[in-house]
């Protein structure tokens, strides 16, 4: 599936304006239901109770330009397989940690969760080949993901109560995924990485400092 350089802009304006637009909605819902970081850890910056669920706004948007692009455009069962390898497992999370969000869960569910996700992640992106395989075994590749996978959740869950930190992280990573990918020819995976760079940032907006909003774990887990 081939896309443009003015369909990867479009795709990353308007995920970053409707993601921009339901950050402040997530923002006044959390506050009305007192769904709130309180500053009680010391790797903590903000000294006010600031909410949570900025991470519904980000997986709502993410996945309403994903999904509905792939709707409206001349796409594959094979594309929508490889989006939705992505994408599933992502909510899977999102859902998990915005429980974990209300309900506060113990580390044990949510580590449970990132590493099945990495199970079903790794398998799908292996078995399609859009990962390659770097190491010559599919299950060193598979263990690797898994790894990463779990790494890169519990690294953005850190730094999400830092102003700006998590999203940050994302956005950059984002942005560097989707130029990489589209140089290695791997349109999906580019246009879901420009997706989540533009979403990030639309999020960024509320989220810099002084943040008036977090991830939480709907977003960060």
């Amino acid at each position: 599936m081939g896309i443009s350089n003015t369909e990867y802009f479009s795709l990353f304006v308007v995920t970053f304006v409707l993601v921009g637009s339901l950050t402040p909605l997530a923002r006044r819902f959390a506050l009305t239901k007192k769904i709130v970081d309180n500053p009680n850890q010391g790797h903590k910056t903000h000294r006010e109770p600031i909410p949570y669920l900025g991470g519904v706004a980000i997986m709502a948007g993410v996945l309403i330009v994903s999904y509905g692009t792939a709707l409206i455009s001349n796409f594959t069962i094979d594309t929508f397989y490889l989006a939705s390898s992505v994408l599933l497992p992502a909510l899977i999370l999102g859902l998990i940690g915005l429980w974990d969000d209300i309900k506060n869960l113990s580390a044990l569910p949510r580590f449970i969760a990132q590493t099945v996700a990495g199970v079903f992640t790794a398998i799908l992106l292996i078995n399609t080949n859009t990962s390659g395989n770097p190491t010559g075994s599919d299950l060193i590749d598979t263990i690797v993901t898994i790894l990463w996978i779990v790494g890169i959740c519990n690294s953005i869950n850190f730094f999400d109560n830092l102003d700006g930190g998590a999203a940050g992280t994302v956005a950059v990573s984002s942005i560097a995924l989707a130029i990489l990918a589209l140089n290695d020819g791997q349109s999906v995976i580019a246009a879901l990485a420009t997706v989540m760079a533009g979403g990030t940032l639309g999020f960024l907006i509320w989220n810099k400092s002084p943040a008036r909003i977090y991830m939480g774990d709907a977003g960060a887990l």
